[in-house]
């Protein structure tokens, strides 16, 4: 995962010095239009939308920097501040997302409660911090730690998406090597795995 995000900042930062990428000058006019065709992407997706995806619509209408680009999010982001609106603009796994402000959450609650069978179990909820901060790490190791046996509750994981196997150890029977996905960072609101707090 370390590894992904560190070849996702590093494609960044070549687009951002490539020549063929020049600083443009944007008129009030075409960044207000910019900004509402941004907003008009965020709120018809339901993941995070990377920038690259982002840019790949805005440059149809003028090529950005990546940095101009980013620019036009935060402004868009305070916008949403200033005006009090009942969502705000956050950057999560490696993406930008619309989402509700926790103060609402009591009412989303009611309108959604038919939906509310996705609640980790505590199994779940030990095996995933383990895995999260031990990772890469084996099933008999996460046994190991618990004391007991994991195999359905990785299962669930897995089948959730929280989890997934990302290599193999090197040694007797070669097992698996399991590690968190995106959709983690979704689930918790993490920008990245820099964020976990420490145990």
């Amino acid at each position: 995962m370390t590894k992904e995000l560190n070849l996702w900042q590093e494609e960044i930062e070549v687009i951002e010095e490539s020549p063929d990428c020049p600083q443009v000058q944007i008129d009030a006019q075409l960044q207000h239009h910019l900004k509402r065709v941004i907003e008009a992407l965020l709120f018809t997706s339901a993941d995070p939308l990377p920038l690259a995806k982002i840019r790949e619509v805005t440059d149809t209408i003028l090529p950005l920097r990546p940095r101009q680009l980013r620019e036009l999010l935060d402004e868009l982001k305070q916008e949403y501040i200033a005006q009090q609106r009942a969502f705000k603009l956050e950057e999560i796994a490696q993406g930008y997302v619309l989402r509700t402000h926790e103060e609402y959450a009591s009412y989303l609650e009611l309108f959604y409660k038919q939906k509310r069978g996705e609640k980790l179990s505590p199994a779940s909820t030990e095996v995933l911090a383990i895995i999260a901060y031990r990772q890469p790490i084996t099933k008999p190791q996460i046994d190991a730690i618990r004391g007991v046996d994991s195999s359905g509750t990785l299962a669930q994981l897995i089948e959730r998406e929280l989890v997934e196997p990302v290599g193999k150890l090197e040694g007797p029977g070669r097992p698996n090597l399991y590690g968190t996905t995106k959709e983690f960072l979704k689930h918790f609101g993490l920008k990245d795995l820099n964020e976990l707090k420490k145990p």
